[in-house]
C-alpha cells in the first residue's frame, strides 16, 4: 500500500520492499527464494524501527530483544503470511514495553498486515512451552531480529536444555492426535483436485512436523545420515508446494491456502506449466502438485514412529510381535524379520501386505525403502515367471476384500509395488481430470473405490451389501474396480480401451482366462448402468434390452451395479446421489428380469397397457360418465400406460379436472378468440425423505409448456433432475418434473404457489421470462455459483438410441436459467421433447432429451440434425440469459 506522508521511514522502506519483491514474483523474476527474501524485508523493518526507537528514547533502548517465531522465524513467508514476532525481556516487562509494543506494530496494524505478537520474559515463555503445544511448536523456529542478542541465546538454551527435552514425547503425541483433525477438516491434500496447501495432509505442515521432530531428536545427526536421502527429497517437494502456495496467495490478493479450481489456470502459468487456457498444462501441474504432497504425506508418516521414539512417545524397544511366517508388527510398523535376505524378503512382501490389510497397519520407514528396492525385481519376475504371476494375482485377489481401512493398497503403491505389478496402473496413477466432477487423481479414485467396496462388505445391510454377500466370485469386482480407468489419458472411449489393457495386465499375471475375459468385460461395460440409468428412457423396452445384451449374466449385472456404486462415490459427491442410485436399481430390476427371465417389463407391454385400462375405468367411474372416461384413455399414449403406476394417473386425471375448470374460468373471464387457452393447471407432491419435489403440469393445446416451466422453475431457484412429457391424442399435455428442494423448503407451499402464478403469467405474456432469468443471472446470488473450469459446450445427437424417438445429450457448464435456454431452442426448432433426463454433477450439466419432430417421428433428415445441433450450440455459447 502506498505510504502516507508521515510514516516512518522503516514502513516506507517496507512499504518499497515489498513492491519490489511483488513486482519481481509477478513478472516471474523470483522462484521460492522470494519467501526469505520477503523476510529479510520484514527483519529489516524492525531493525530500522528499533533504531527509530532508540533516537527518541535513549534510556530504554536496551535490555530486551526482538525475534522472529513460526514461519517467520523459518524465513517462509508468502505474501499474505502471518508476522509472528515476540518483543522478550530478561525478566518481567517494564511499564514502557507496551509503549515500545505500540511504536513497532502500530505502523503493521495500519497496512494491514496480520500480526502474531507477545510481550513476555523469558520465564513465561519457558512457563507457555510447557503447557501449550502450540507455543512450544513456534518457539522451535525461533529466530533472533534485533536488540540484545544474549537474551535469545539464553531462552534457547533453556528451551534445548529443559523444556524441549521434558515436552518432547508429549509434543509429538499431540501432533499425531492433530493430524488425524487435520485429516477430517482439510482431508488428504495428495488425493484432492482443490488441495489445502498448509494444512491438508500432505500439505506444507507436514514438512514442517519432520523439521520440527528433527529438531527435537537428542539424537538427530545420526538420525539425519540415515535419512538423508528421504530429507533431501522432502526439501525438494515441499519447496514446489511452498512455491505454490506463494504464487496462490499473490493471485487470491489475500491468505488463502486451498487451491480452488478458480485459481488452477493461473497458478500453473505462474509455475510455469503452460499458457492460460491450456487444460493440459494444467493438469500436468496439478499431477506433479498431488503427487509430491502425496509423497510428503508418506514420508512424515513413515518416519513418525522413528522419530517419535527418539523423542520418547514410542517404546522403540518394545519387542515385536510375529504376524506370520518372516512378519512382525514391531512399534515402528510392520516389518520383515531380522535377517531375511532379499529373496526371502520378496517372497513375503505381498504376505505382508496382507497383514497390512488385516491389521490396517502400514509398514516400517525401513520396511517401505526395502521394498521399494525389491519392486522392479517383483515386476520384472511377473513379466517373465507365470508362477509369480499367479501368486501375485491371487494375493490381491485376497488383500482387496480385506482392505477395509485402505491401508494394504496405499502402501502396495506407496512403495512402487503396485506399479512394478500392473505398469499401466503407473502410467494413470497422477493422472489428473480438470474439472469440478472427480475430486481425486486416477490412482488415489480407483484406490479410494476399492476400499469403498471393502467396506461395503463390514458395513450394515443394504442393498448392495446383498448383492456382494451374494457374488460367487467377488474379487473379480475389486478387480474391475482397481482396472476400470486404466484407459484413462489415451484420447476418448476410455473404457474400451481400459478393457484391452486389463486384459494384458491380467494375462502378464496368468490370471485364469475366463476372470480375465470377466474383468475385462467389466471394465468395458462399467459406464453402461449409471449412463443408461441417468440418460435413456428406461420405459423403452429397446434401451433395455440393448443394456441386458451387453451385461449378459446376472453375476455381470450384479458386480457392474456395485461397481457403478463405489466408482460413483469415489468420484465426488456429487457423482452418486440417492436419486441416482434408485434409477439404477430401477434399471437393474428390468435388466435382472430381462436376463433371468427373458422379459423386459414383466410382461408384454399390450397385457399392461390392458390392465392399466381396466384398473382405471374400475377406479375414476365414479368420477366421469363411461363416454368421457373411454376418450381419455384412447387419447393416453401406450408409453404412458407402460411407464406410469394406476395411482399416478388417478392424480392426472384429478389435475385435468382443475384444468377444465381453469379453462372455464378463463373463458368467463375473457371472452373471445383467446378464452380458455393458454391455461395450465399445477400440483406437486414432497419426495420420500425430503428429497425434492413432483411436479406435475397439465395443458390442452399450450404451445412451449416445457420451456416455460422450466424457465419459471429456475426463476424461483428450483432444479430439475427429470422431466416426462406425455402428449395425449386429444392435446392434453401432462408435463411430470422431479425437482430439487427450494432454498427455503419451510415455506415450500408460498414458493410453489408462486411458481403456479408465474407459469399463468408467462403463458399469457405477462411475464418475460428471457429477461427476468437475464436479471437473476446478474444479480447478487450469481457470485455464489460454482466456480472451476470452464469447458465448451457439446452436443451429441443420435437415432440409434431410440426407434421412436431422436435422442440429443448436451453437455455444457451450468448456469441459470439453461435447460430454459434448451428447451426454448428445441421448441423453436419445431421439436417436440418427450422425456428429460437433467444432471448437474458440481456445476457440469448433462442433459438428455427425447425430441420428435414437426410430423411426430424421429428427426430423420441429416441437414435439419445439423441445424439444431448448430441452435444448440450456439444457444449455449452466447449466453442468452445475460443482459446486453
Amino acid at each position: 500500500m502506498p505510504s502516507a506522508p508521515d510514516a516512518p521511514v522503516s514502513a516506507v522502506m517496507l512499504d518499497e520492499g515489498k513492491t519490489l519483491l511483488a513486482d519481481a514474483l509477478a513478472a516471474g523474476q523470483l522462484d521460492v527464494a522470494y519467501v526469505a527474501a520477503l523476510s529479510d524485508v520484514y527483519d529489516r523493518y524492525f531493525r530500522q524501527r528499533l533504531q527509530e526507537w532508540a533516537e527518541v528514547n535513549a534510556s530504554q533502548a536496551d535490555g530486551f530483544a526482538l525475534a522472529a517465531v513460526g514461519g517467520y522465524g523459518r524465513r517462509e513467508l508468502c505474501p499474505a503470511s502471518d508476522i509472528d514476532v515476540l518483543l522478550l525481556f530478561p525478566s518481567e516487562p517494564p511499564d514502557w514495553a507496551s509503549e515500545l509494543a505500540r511504536f513497532l506494530f502500530f505502523p503493521l496494524w495500519d497496512r494491514g498486515v496480520e500480526l502474531g505478537h507477545g510481550v513476555r520474559a523469558v520465564s513465561g515463555c519457558l512457563e507457555l512451552a510447557g503447557c501449550d503445544p502450540k507455543v512450544l511448536a513456534s518457539l522451535v523456529d525461533l529466530r533472533f531480529l534485533a536488540g540484545e542478542a544474549a537474551i535469545v541465546v539464553d531462552l534457547t538454551a533453556r528451551l534445548e536444555a529443559g523444556s524441549f527435552p521434558a515436552h518432547a514425547a508429549g509434543f509429538a503425541e499431540w501432533l499425531e492426535k492433530g493430524n488425524k483433525e487435520r485429516g477430517r477438516t482439510y482431508g488428504d491434500a495428495g488425493g484432492m483436485l482443490e488441495p489445502d496447501l498448509k494444512n491438508g495432509l500432505g500439505g506444507l505442515r507436514d514438512w514442517q512436523q519432520v523439521r520440527w521432530l528433527m529438531r527435537l531428536d537428542p539424537g538427530r545427526e545420526a538420525d539425519a545420515r540415515l535419512l538423508a536421502d528421504d530429507l533431501a527429497a522432502l526439501e525438494d517437494d515441499a519447496r514446489f508446494v511452498l512455491t505454490a502456495r506463494m504464487h496462490l496467495h499473490r493471485l487470491c490478493g489475500r491468505k488463502n491456502d486451498k487451491l480452488y479450481f478458480e485459481f488452477q489456470e493461473r497458478l500453473a502459468e505462474a509455475m510455469g506449466f503452460g499458457r492460460r487456457g491450456d487444460r493440459r498444462a494444467v493438469e500436468r501441474f496439478l499431477s506433479l502438485l498431488l503427487r509430491r504432497m502425496a509423497d510428503i504425506k508418506a514420508l512424515r508418516q513413515s518416519v513418525w514412529p522413528l522419530l517419535a521414539g527418539h523423542l520418547g512417545a514410542l517404546d522403540l524397544a518394545a519387542p515385536a510381535t510375529s504376524v506370520g511366517d518372516g512378519l512382525q508388527d514391531a512399534p515402528e510398523g510392520l516389518r520383515f524379520a531380522p535377517g531375511l535376505t532379499d529373496f526371502q524378503a520378496m517372497e513375503r512382501a505381498m504376505p505382508l501386505f496382507a497383514v497390512c490389510a488385516a491389521l490396517g497397519k502400514a509398514p516400517s520407514h525401513e520396511t517401505m525403502g526395502r521394498l521399494r528396492g525389491l519392486a522392479a525385481e517383483l515386476g520384472r519376475l511377473a513379466e517373465v515367471s507365470p508362477r509369480t504371476g499367479r501368486m501375485l494375482y491371487d494375493s490381491l485377489s485376497d488383500i482387496m476384500p480385506a482392505d477395509v481401512s485402505g491401508a494394504a493398497l496405499d502402501a502396495l503403491s506407496a512403495s512402487g509395488v503396485l506399479e512394478a505389478i500392473l505398469p499401466q496402473f503407473a502410467r494413470v496413477k497422477d493422472n489428473v481430470s480438470y474439472d469440478v466432477y472427480h475430486v481425486h487423481p486416477v490412482g488415489r479414485h480407483s484406490l479410494e473405490a476399492v476400499r469403498l467396496l471393502a467396506e461395503l462388505r463390514v458395513g450394515p445391510a443394504c442393498r448392495a451389501r446383498e448383492l456382494l454377500d451374494g457374488l460367487p466370485r467377488p474379487e473379480l469386482a475389486y478387480w474391475g474396480l482397481l482396472l476400470h480407468d486404466m484407459g484413462k489419458g489415451l484420447g476418448g472411449a476410455h473404457a474400451e480401451k481400459g478393457a484391452q489393457l486389463a486384459e494384458d495386465m491380467l494375462s502378464r499375471l496368468s490370471a485364469p482366462p475366463e476372470a480375465r475375459h470377466m474383468i475385462a468385460a467389466l471394465v468395458r461395460e462399467h459406464l453402461l448402468l449409471p449412463e443408461t440409468a441417468t440418460g435413456r428412457d428406461l420405459s423403452d423396452r429397446d434401451v433395455v434390452a440393448r443394456a441386458a445384451g451387453r451385461v449378459a449374466t446376472v453375476e455381470a449385472l450384479d458386480m457392474l451395479v456395485l461397481i457403478a456404486r463405489c466408482d460413483g462415490l469415489a468420484t465426488g459427491p456429487q457423482a452418486w446421489t440417492g436419486w441416482k442410485e434408485s434409477l439404477v436399481f430401477d434399471l437393474y430390476g428390468k435388466l435382472r428380469a430381462a436376463i433371468e427371465q427373458g422379459r423386459l417389463f414383466g410382461a408384454d407391454d399390450a397385457r399392461i397397457m390392458l390392465a392399466a385400462r381396466d384398473s382405471l375405468r374400475e377406479a375414476a367411474r365414479d368420477r366421469f360418465s363411461p363416454e368421457a372416461l373411454e376418450a381419455l384413455l384412447l387419447a393416453m399414449p401406450p408409453r404412458y400406460l407402460v411407464s406410469q403406476p394406476v395411482e399416478t394417473i388417478l392424480g392426472h386425471l384429478d389435475l385435468l379436472a382443475e384444468l377444465d375448470a381453469a379453462e372455464a374460468e378463463d373463458r368467463r373471464m375473457k371472452p373471445g378468440d383467446r378464452a380458455g387457452r393458454d391455461v395450465a393447471a399445477l400440483t406437486y407432491t414432497a419426495l420420500p425423505g425430503g428429497d425434492g419435489f413432483t411436479v406435475t403440469v397439465a395443458a390442452r393445446q399450450v404451445r412451449g409448456l416445457f420451456p416455460t416451466v422450466t424457465g419459471v422453475l429456475a426463476l424461483h431457484d428450483l432444479s430439475i433432475h427429470e422431466a416426462d412429457v406425455f402428449r395425449w391424442e386429444d392435446g392434453v399435455v401432462i408435463l411430470s418434473l422431479r425437482t430439487g428442494n427450494p432454498p427455503d423448503v419451510i415455506y415450500s407451499d408460498e414458493v410453489f404457489a408462486r411458481v403456479s402464478r408465474a407459469v399463468r403469467y408467462a403463458l399469457c405474456g405477462k411475464l418475460f421470462l428471457a429477461y427476468r432469468l437475464a436479471q437473476k443471472r446478474g444479480g447478487f446470488a450469481l457470485s455464489l455459483a460454482v466456480a472451476g473450469p470452464k469447458s465448451p459446450p457439446e452436443v451429441a445427437i443420435d437415432n440409434k438410441a431410440s426407434d421412436l424417438f431422436t435422442v440429443i445429450d448436451v453437455s455444457c457448464d451450468d448456469r441459470v436459467g439453461l435447460l430454459y435456454d434448451i428447451a426454448r431452442t428445441l421448441a423453436e426448432m419445431g421439436l417436440e421433447t418427450h422425456l428429460a433426463k437433467v444432471m448437474t454433477p458440481a456445476g457440469r450439466v448433462r442433459d438428455v432429451f427425447y425430441v420428435r419432430g414437426p410430423a411426430g417421428r424421429r428427426v430423420e433428415d441429416p441437414e435439419q440434425l445439423a441445424e439444431i445441433k448448430a441452435a444448440l450450440l450456439h444457444r449455449l455459447a452466447d449466453d442468452p440469459c445475460t443482459l446486453r
